[in-house]
C-alpha cells in the first residue's frame, strides 16, 4: 500500500515537472503564488485550468498550494493599525475667564452659540459656553496626546491654575469617535458600508481616494446614547439628592439594602 502511494506521488511530481517544462515557468508554486496574487478568490479548479493543469490529477496539489499560500508570512498583514484621528470631549468649569482666554490663544468663532477655538500641533479644541469642550487630536492619536492638547489650552494658558481642578477636568474626557485604517498593501475596490452608522457608529471604507490601499474604520459614540448617558447620569443625581435629604433608610447603622 505504501509503495502504491509513493508511486502516486513521484509520478504527481514527474506530471507537474513535465508541465511546469512545457510552459514558461521553472516553478508551479510560482505560478500558482502570482495568480493569487493577482485574485486572492481563485480556487484550485480554475487555478488549474489557468496553468494548463488536470484538475483530476493534481486538484490535491493546487489546493495545497493555495493553502500555503494563504499563510504565507508576507501575506499575513496581523493587526497592524494606523489611528488617523481621534475624538472626544471633556467639561471644565463654568465659571473659567473666557474673555481673558482670547489674550492667550484662543480664538473667537463667528458661530451663534459664541464657542472658542484653540489649535496647536496636536490636534484642536472648541470650548462651548456651557461648559463643554470638544477635543479632535491629531494623527498618531491616543489618550496621553488628548490629555496634552488640554493641558496645552487651559492649564499652560495659566486659565486653570489648580492642580486638582485640571485632574477633574481630564477625568471627564470621554471618547467620542476615531478614524481607524487597515493597510492592505494593495489597491481595492471602493465601497463604503454605513447601515450601522446611526444604529452602532461605524461606517466602513475600502478604496478610498485618500487611502486607496487600506480598509478605514470610522466609529463614534452615538448621539443617542450620549444623551441617554448624559439623562441617566442626571437621574441618578437627582435620586442621590433626594437620599442624601432624607438621610436614607438605615438599620443597624447600615444602609438597608433592597436588592435581593
Amino acid at each position: 500500500m505504501n509503495k502504491g502511494l509513493a508511486g502516486d506521488h513521484k509520478r504527481v511530481s514527474f506530471d507537474l515537472r513535465y508541465n511546469c517544462e512545457s510552459s514558461d515557468t521553472h516553478n508551479i508554486r510560482e505560478q500558482v503564488f502570482s495568480l493569487l496574487d493577482k485574485n486572492p478568490l481563485l480556487t484550485p479548479k480554475p487555478l488549474c485550468k489557468l496553468l494548463g493543469l488536470q484538475y483530476e490529477k493534481h486538484g490535491k496539489y493546487v489546493a495545497n498550494l493555495r493553502t500555503q499560500w494563504k499563510y504565507h508570512h508576507r501575506n499575513e498583514h496581523g493587526s497592524k493599525c494606523s489611528l488617523h484621528g481621534w475624538r472626544g470631549w471633556c467639561f471644565v468649569p463654568v465659571g473659567l475667564d473666557r474673555a481673558g482666554a482670547l489674550g492667550v490663544g484662543w480664538v473667537q468663532s463667528k458661530a451663534r452659540n459664541r464657542w472658542l477655538l484653540w489649535r496647536d500641533r496636536l490636534g484642536r479644541l472648541q470650548w462651548f459656553e456651557t461648559g463643554r469642550v470638544n477635543l479632535y487630536v491629531r494623527r498618531p492619536a491616543n489618550l496621553g496626546r488628548a490629555y496634552q492638547l488640554v493641558c496645552d489650552g487651559f492649564s499652560f494658558t495659566g486659565l486653570i491654575t489648580d492642580i486638582k481642578v485640571l485632574e477633574q477636568v481630564l477625568s471627564t474626557i470621554r471618547f467620542k469617535g476615531a478614524h481607524y485604517v487597515f493597510r492592505m498593501g494593495q489597491r481595492l475596490p471602493r465601497l463604503t458600508v454605513d447601515l450601522f452608522a446611526r444604529s452602532n457608529g461605524v461606517i466602513v471604507k475600502v478604496g478610498d481616494r485618500s487611502h486607496p490601499d487600506c480598509v478605514e474604520l470610522l466609529v463614534s459614540y452615538p448621539d443617542w446614547a450620549e444623551r441617554s448617558e448624559r439623562l441617566l447620569n442626571e437621574v441618578g443625581g437627582f435620586l442621590q439628592r433626594l437620599f442624601d435629604l432624607g438621610g436614607g433608610v438605615q438599620q443597624n447603622g447600615r444602609l438597608q439594602d433592597y436588592v435581593s
